[in-house]
């Protein structure tokens, strides 16, 4: 069973996969800000509680941080948040639940082993290469150029995968190796091509990738109501170590 100090860690890991360009470390609370585009970089982490103000003061901080940024204040909430009973304090305090999302975890063995049923092409990151990963967004211009400059900004071994079929894009995903650990994000199959083993064939090549980068073992977050997602990582050997989601405040 994975412990409360298991998924701190990893929260904290995944963090540096995805990294903010403003954060603020108060009371212990992981505080991120990114021009209020993507979640992960907008919301509190509760890594660790180091105050003896009540938390509800500390909301109110918060609170008032995203709002002088035009941004509602948001939490990240796993079983390791903290204080304990952070997310019923919240829950009073008018936070509404958000995009509930499993975190899956596998030995990065049991993928590199598998084949890819087509053939992978990797790049490193570059403004050439995200073009490919953003190859068909449906995000706005805004949202787009915001991304690619937290990619950019990731410190760790960083990798992009691309499936062509018939001379067309089928498939892009990511890959960032930090410590021994592989992150998977942004894994897509463009529609017309869904069901053909892309996406399959992108997170084995990303696998082996990470191996030869040093990494031992693989973690991805998939929407908990994303049912083809999960059937897939279900059959290539992902399996759920915790559940997040987020609590937003729509002042």
């Amino acid at each position: 069973m994975v412990t409360e100090r298991e998924i701190s860690e990893l929260e904290l890991l995944a963090s540096h996969c995805w990294p903010a360009r403003e954060i603020v470390n108060y009371k212990g609370w992981i505080i991120q800000w990114n021009d209020g585009v993507t979640w992960r970089a907008n919301s509190v982490l509760p890594h660790e509680w180091k105050s003896n103000v009540h938390v509800e003061d500390v909301i109110d901080y918060v609170i008032e941080l995203y709002r002088e940024k035009d941004t509602p204040a948001t939490f990240k909430i796993t079983p390791a948040s903290q204080p304990q009973g952070l997310d019923d304090v919240l829950i009073e305090r008018g936070f509404e639940q958000r995009m509930i999302t499993h975190v899956q975890t596998v030995q990065i063995g049991d993928i590199s082993c598998l084949d890819p049923h087509h053939p992978v092409d990797l790049f490193k990151v570059s403004d050439e290469s995200l073009d490919i990963l953003m190859h068909r967004s449906e995000r706005d211009k805004r949202a787009i150029e915001v991304r690619r400059e937290i990619i950019h900004r990731i410190r760790g071994e960083k990798n992009i995968a691309r499936v062509l079929m018939h001379g067309n894009i089928a498939g892009v995903g990511l890959g960032v190796v930090e410590r021994d650990w592989l992150g998977l994000f942004s894994i897509r199959t463009m529609p017309e091509f869904q069901r053909r083993g892309v996406a399959w064939s992108l997170n084995c090549a990303l696998a082996m990738w990470g191996e030869d980068h040093g990494a031992k073992q693989v973690f991805l977050q998939v929407e908990a109501d994303n049912r083809p997602a999960l059937k897939l990582y279900e059959s290539i050997g992902f399996k759920t170590l915790y559940t997040y989601w987020y609590r937003i405040y729509e002042d």
